[in-house]
């Protein structure tokens, strides 16, 4: 037998467990798991699936789950992609708990009401054809018509957020709680986002006790880097761990050092008085750039440019890592705790109304402005592209993932110019630049060295959210450096553990 399979015999070994992947395997977004013990059942994160129209058509159809036999729902952190189906429940006969780090809980109201209105919004707007959209055109292109934008989906609406938000339970780091029965949840720093966690259950009843370790979404474990948040945790004793792999093919050794292109960046544009356009995800990404700027300010090298976090949900996910400094790097926690505040500089300025964003859009004389979304499609970005790609003094900041054929991957391209909604078409004067090495995500080779520094080898290591190539490539190291035990399994499929 091979080290990347094992039968069922040997694994029902483990655990004594079923795992059933009612998303996220084989593609990094809509995460759901059903855990089955003899005892309980327990879903894992219920997210919603992105990408194109039929991708995020799939949201409306309910997993082959009965949320009436489920114990609990278990969230590993506030990202639309792992919670942001949370708020069906009720419709689908769950009467359970569900739980979420303290910081999460926090969070995850924010996020649901805002994923309310948001589809409220696209159902009208779709309806009168109003939606906004955009798309960048490669040389030759022709403009064409606006998209045929499938019928908005409402999965759920305010009332149903209040009535999910009831079930929900915070719980902090590191501390056991009983969820079901033979069944204990700590949450452990996942070093993700602001409220991220790995989910570790305790299975059984005392000497027969194991461990399944969901990883959730994992950021990087850089020793001897600045960071903005903690390292994740390692655990100590797993038997199983159901391991995240959206960066399995990327290395970060292989990118350039952010900071430095970050610094040539800033230097150009306060140079050459940019207007500078980042787009980001108001949980993640923006803090980490917001940090990245803090202590280009310490060193003298944002040159008096002003930085607009032209997003309420970001600025809330700041205020939330002053509130929870656990979740931070040990010196930023001890900075916060001693009374400090590492992420505010003089030049940092929130942007928390429509009309205060409007406002930043007859900036002339340089800036940065960090707004969602992160892939170009929607929110406040989209307008603020709109009024400033025919501009040689703008700069577009791309960082992390862009899809195939999206806005900011057809720039990076060449597109020359970019039509909006109306069919209002503008040239692209604007320049784009890339900073590498913005991911949330653990790479390939910060993934390898977690496995490599765990104390207790887990029997089995099974490969989730993430593409087939991905996950193959992550299994391949994992299996022939350090001799784990790989599976990645099918949609669908149930694993005995």
């Amino acid at each position: 037998m091979s080290r990347t399979e094992t039968n069922s015999a040997e694994t029902t070994r483990i655990i004594g467990a079923t795992l059933e992947f009612h998303g996220a395997a084989g593609e990094v977004t809509g995460s759901c798991t059903l855990v089955r013990t003899p005892k309980a059942r327990i879903v894992i994160d219920f997210g919603m699936f992105q990408g194109s129209p039929a991708d995020e058509a799939r949201n409306a159809v309910a997993p082959e789950i009965d949320f009436a036999l489920v114990d609990a729902v278990v969230v590993t952190h506030a990202h639309i992609d792992h919670c942001g189906r949370l708020a069906m429940l009720p419709n689908l006969g769950f009467r359970g708990k569900i739980y979420a780090t303290t910081a999460t809980h926090e969070l995850l109201g924010r996020v649901l009401r805002s994923s309310a209105k948001l589809q409220r919004a696209r159902f009208y707007e779709r309806a009168s054809g109003s939606a906004p959209w955009g798309r960048a055109l490669m040389p030759g292109e022709v403009a064409g018509p606006a998209p045929e934008f499938p019928p908005a989906q409402r999965l759920f609406d305010t009332p149903d957020v209040r009535d999910t938000m009831d079930k929900v339970e915070g719980v902090p780091l590191d501390r056991e709680v009983k969820i079901a029965p033979h069944v204990a949840l700590t949450f452990r720093n996942a070093g993700h986002t602001p409220g991220a966690a790995s989910a570790e259950l305790s299975i059984g009843v005392g000497a027969d006790r194991r461990v399944l370790y969901f990883t959730g979404d994992l950021g990087a474990d850089r020793e001897g880097h600045v960071s903005l948040l903690a390292a994740p945790h390692r655990p100590a004793n797993a038997d199983v761990i159901v391991v995240e792999s959206t960066n399995g093919e990327r290395q970060r050794g292989q990118l350039p050092d952010p900071d430095e292109t970050l610094a040539e960046i800033v230097a150009e544009a306060a140079r050459k008085r940019l207007k500078v356009l980042a787009p980001v995800f108001a949980l993640g990404r923006a803090q980490l750039l917001v940090h990245r700027l803090a202590r280009l300010h310490a060193k003298g090298l944002l040159h008096g440019l002003n930085v607009y976090v032209d997003s309420p949900m970001a600025v809330y996910g700041i205020e939330s890592l002053y509130k929870h400094p656990e979740y931070l790097a040990p010196d930023l926690r001890d900075s916060v705790r001693a009374g400090g505040a590492p992420l505010w500089f003089p030049e940092l300025h929130y942007v928390l109304s429509k009309r205060e964003s409007m406002a930043i859009d007859r900036m002339v004389h340089g800036g940065i402005i960090l707004a969602g979304s992160g892939f170009m499609d929607a929110g406040p970005m989209l307008r603020h592209l709109e009024e400033s790609l025919d501009r040689e003094d703008c700069m577009v900041l791309l960082g992390g993932y862009q899809p195939e054929d999206g806005f900011g991957k057809r720039m990076q391209r060449g597109a020359d110019r970019a039509q909006f909604t109306g069919g209002k078409v503008v040239p692209i004067r604007a320049s784009t630049s890339r900073v590498d090495g913005l991911s949330g995500h653990a790479y390939q080779d910060d993934l390898v060295r977690w496995f490599s520094r765990l104390d207790h080898k887990p029997a089995r290591v099974i490969l989730n959210h993430g593409t087939d190539a991905a996950r193959a490539t992550l299994a391949g190291r994992l299996s022939n450096e350090l001799g784990l035990a790989c599976t990645a399994p099918k949609p669908l499929e149930e694993l005995s553990v």
